[in-house]
């Protein structure tokens, strides 16, 4: 069988993930690299045992044997070379988050629709059987009609410097916030009603850490906290009026629970034996597109992709976090005095 051949550009920790799970993925091969030093392209290459080296990402778009890029660079860089490689006539797969904002977002989509190449954010936790096992649970009722979701997310970042500096669009939101702001949408699939939340900044400018309160109609509410300052519990409760559910590791979930309002156990399960690292679920999607003809993902479509990216463009707004490259925000104007 002829491997799928998947070219990385980035050759960060990322990068290393991917490059390990495609060598361990059955159908998949890691075929090339791409960095802007190609010392370190090669070093990554030999490292993860890769056939193709190059010193710029245009050399790797322009690659024909290369079938799917994998973009593991900084936010602040997707959207551009995610539309050099489409303009190449390469599939991307972007690592989370999509961009930095939802008027570059809409720009790569919109180009992927137009030359009919595949585009899809890697926001894995979309893709793992675990969560689409859970999810198949509350559709049947497992916990009754859910009301609440509480999550939290946290590690400390503050020494990563794609974290923590506003010209590479860095920020707890980006990095760490998208993983429970998707669980809520998920499992609620609904735009809320209204929004709350509180933001602190790291002195570089960016957002540390914060609180969102999420309230759906039908008396229905999501609480999510996330930081970069240190390691959070990194969990989560989803509560019905029939029970609830613990999820362990909500951005890649080892092992979650269903209980009845009695705090009774009447089901539980662990990560999948055969799972490599979570990522590989994301690229088997992909494949089936690509090869299918699609330009889109089914677990993570173009407008949800767009919709979210819209709700952070938001948030930033409303916390005055603003990126070097972020065009001119008009302000709310005051309400003219009576």
């Amino acid at each position: 069988m002829i491997n799928f051949r998947v070219g990385i550009i980035g050759a960060g920790k990322i990068a290393g993930i991917i490059a390990d799970t495609l060598n361990k993925l059955d159908g998949f091969e890691p075929y090339a690299i791409a960095s802007r030093d190609l010392k370190k392209a090669n070093e990554f290459a030999d490292e993860y045992n890769i056939e193709k080296r190059y010193g710029s990402y245009e050399e790797l778009a322009q690659d024909p044997d290369v079938e799917l890029i994998y973009i593991a660079t900084p936010h602040s860089h997707h959207a551009e070379q995610a539309k050099m490689c489409i303009n190449a006539g390469k599939p991307v797969l972007v690592e989370k988050a999509f961009s930095y904002d939802a008027k570059t977002t809409e720009e790569v989509l919109k180009l992927s629709e137009e030359k009919q190449v595949f585009a899809g954010e890697a926001m894995w936790i979309r893709f793992l059987p675990m969560y689409n096992l859970m999810l198949d649970y509350i559709k049947k009722g497992a916990i009754g009609n859910v009301n609440n979701i509480t999550c939290s997310l946290g590690y400390d970042l503050r020494k990563k410097e794609r974290v923590t500096q506003p010209e590479l669009a860095g920020g707890a939101l980006l990095d760490l916030g998208v993983y429970p702001i998707n669980l809520v949408s998920m499992v609620y699939g609904t735009e809320p009603a209204t929004i709350a939340s509180t933001c602190a900044r790291l002195q570089t400018g960016v957002d540390a850490q914060s609180v969102i309160q999420f309230n759906f109609k039908g008396a229905k509410s999501a609480n999510v906290f996330f930081t970069m300052m240190y390691e959070a519990d990194n969990n989560a409760r989803i509560y019905g009026d029939r029970g609830y559910i613990e999820i362990d590791n909500i951005n890649n979930p080892s092992s979650f629970r269903i209980y009845q309002l009695d705090k009774k156990l009447v089901f539980e399960t662990q990560i999948p034996s055969r799972q490599i690292s979570g990522y590989e679920f994301q690229f088997m999607s992909a494949r089936d597109a690509i090869i299918t003809g699609k330009f889109e993902s089914p677990e993570m479509p173009h407008g949800e992709t767009l919709r979210l990216m819209k709700f952070y463009d938001a948030l930033r707004k409303t916390w005055k976090i603003r990126y070097p490259m972020d065009e001119p925000w008009e302000d709310p104007q005051p309400a003219p005095s009576k």
